[in-house]
């Protein structure tokens, strides 16, 4: 498995101040705590917080530019699996 959680947090540095600010303090709001938690803790939970955070047309274009992003910085993986490291659990091990 390529997919880590610091790779995670590093696309999440990668998006610009205002997205990452978007879901902070959604995340803040929603959830209770930063959305970095969520990659950290519980990557599992990534694309469920999305869909709550952002609404799930735009947790689909978030998922697009992850995808994207992996792949650039050599962690290739079909978009089928990376949803699945975003919404289960046990792949995480």
């Amino acid at each position: 498995m390529c997919l880590t959680r610091g790779l995670l947090v590093r696309f999440y540095g990668s998006l610009d101040f205002s997205l990452r600010s978007l879901l902070h303090f959604r995340s803040q709001s929603a959830l209770g705590y930063p959305f970095d938690k969520v990659l950290v803790e519980e990557p599992w939970r990534t694309y469920e917080a999305l869909v709550r955070l952002v609404g799930r047309h735009n947790a689909e274009v978030l998922l697009g530019m992850l995808y994207r992003w992996l792949n650039e910085n050599g962690c290739s993986m079909d978009p089928e699996t990376l949803r699945k490291y975003l919404t289960t659990r046990e792949v995480w091990g």
